[in-house]
């Protein structure tokens, strides 16, 4: 069994905290945009971001996603 990441739990914790986007953006060192694409599931928290987002918004880094159990897809490798 694997942990998989589901829906993405960043607008629920920048609404708790009264922050938007382009503020939680300016203080994490990235773009809006890619803020956005996390919210939206195109892109994806490394741990490092995790970890000082969760210090930003005062939560642990695991509360920013729903976690799924399933089986990891096998990706195709070219060797």
């Amino acid at each position: 069994m694997a942990f998989l990441l589901g829906e993405c739990l960043l607008q629920d914790h920048l609404n708790r905290k009264g922050m938007s986007q382009s503020e939680f953006a300016r203080r994490m060192g990235c773009s809006r945009q890619f803020v956005s694409q996390l919210i939206a599931g195109k892109a994806f928290m490394s741990l490092e971001f995790a970890i000082n987002a969760a210090y930003i918004l005062e939560c642990k880094p695991t509360d920013f996603y729903i976690l799924e159990t399933g089986k990891r897809k096998q990706r195709n490798r070219k060797e």
